[in-house]
């Protein structure tokens, strides 16, 4: 079994004595993100939110238990996804994350894009940019 090695990826910009918060988890060749919010340990496997977690050992756990499963999956990405192709995978998504922790879709959309604006820019900005659309169309 490979081992699970936790990387600080805390931003401390102007704040050198900050406590960590954001790791990359690394478990065989698979890269995981995880941050620390007030309540809990919340894990991103890319895009997909594998939940909230109480300590490090669970998501250890979790991040253990998701791996097999993800060593089987094929790989369906296309390289060609159109913008919306891409903003309805993020809404579903968001609707995902929104009744796991019983937030407001806006919360949850505001809480992934901020996610996808430190690991993913320019994904970023096409959601973004799609989502500003969509309140114009629905405006």
């Amino acid at each position: 079994m490979n081992a699970i090695t936790w990387t600080d990826e805390t931003d401390r910009r102007l704040r050198p004595y900050a406590s960590a918060n954001r790791w990359a988890v690394t478990l065989g060749a698979k890269t995981y993100k995880v941050e620390r919010m007030p309540a809990a340990y919340h894990v991103w496997d890319g895009l997909d939110w594998l939940g909230m977690y109480v300590d490090q050992e669970d998501v250890e756990a979790a991040i253990t238990a998701h791996a097999p499963a993800e060593e089987t999956e094929t790989e369906v990405e296309a390289e060609g996804a159109t913008d919306a192709d891409v903003l309805a995978a993020f809404e579903a998504k968001a609707d995902e994350v929104a009744k796991a922790n019983q937030w407001t879709i806006a919360r949850a959309e505001t809480v992934m894009l901020a996610y996808l604006r430190d690991t993913s820019p320019a994904e970023a900005a096409t959601v973004a940019a799609a989502l500003l659309g969509r309140m114009g169309r629905a405006a």
